[in-house]
């Protein structure tokens, strides 16, 4: 199970929401690029940016700050928010992503995403951020009519293997993942499933990498110490940058 650090950006800042609100949010680096290197430094192998701006606007608003998080470490980045074009696809991979993360897009206009899958292939991965079994889009703020599972099978079924799961009444709160969702997803065949949202200590990612999860991203519980990068490495051959 790779653990990925998560860096979200919004004016500039690396911070974090709860619940997806934008108006609901706490720094925590001035500059992104000192929270990159800081879990980089302390041993992360992949990290997981998020353009919140982006995710909002539905425009590339951090792409500068991303580009200098990808220069400045030498692990992969892959980055989510806003990306609902394939001339921005491109911007991140010539920066030098290693997988780009759609969301909105990828729920609201089927023929783009299957022709990025065919594409792109592994440089993609899908956003499915639900609220109970719906999906949720525009920076969580709007709803959908595709249900999580039904979903999770049609990008599987294009060639989207890597699939990033949250359940957005948990992210930022410290209240553990939503384990009976992800064993659900888990059982999909050739999903390579990252969970998202309410990690709260070793244990939620011990958890998870017991259900046999090929990721975990955290953030607020990284930032504020409930988790450290040290317990992270004691999870033992956990760490792969694949």
């Amino acid at each position: 199970m790779i653990v990925f650090p998560a860096i979200d950006i919004q004016g500039g800042r690396a911070v974090r929401l709860r619940q997806g609100v934008k108006e609901d949010s706490t720094a925590y680096f001035d500059d992104p690029v000192d929270a990159a290197l800081k879990w980089y430094n302390e041993g992360a192998e992949y990290l997981h940016v998020v353009d919140l701006d982006g995710a909002f606007s539905g425009q590339t608003c951090n792409a500068g700050i991303i580009e200098k998080i990808c220069r400045a470490v030498k692990v992969p980045v892959q980055v989510g928010g806003g990306i609902r074009s394939e001339e921005t696809i491109n911007t991140y991979l010539q920066a030098g992503v290693s997988r780009v993360i759609i969301g909105s897009k990828a729920v609201e206009d089927e023929a783009f995403i299957r022709s990025m899958a065919a594409k792109y292939g592994a440089k993609l991965a899908v956003s499915i951020d639900a609220k109970g079994d719906t999906v949720a889009t525009r920076g969580w703020v709007a709803g959908s009519d595709k249900k999580v599972l039904p979903f999770a099978e049609f990008l599987l079924s294009i060639g989207i293997s890597t699939i990033v799961y949250t359940d957005i009444s948990r992210d930022g709160m410290l209240t553990g993942p939503n384990m009976e969702m992800m064993a659900e997803l888990q059982k999909l065949p050739g999903i390579q499933l990252i969970a998202s949202g309410g990690m709260s200590c070793i244990e939620d990612l011990k958890n998870l990498q017991r259900l046999g999860v090929y990721g975990a991203i955290t953030g607020k519980a990284l930032y504020e110490g409930k988790i450290t990068m040290d317990e992270i490495k004691t999870l033992g051959g956990t760490q792969n940058a694949g």
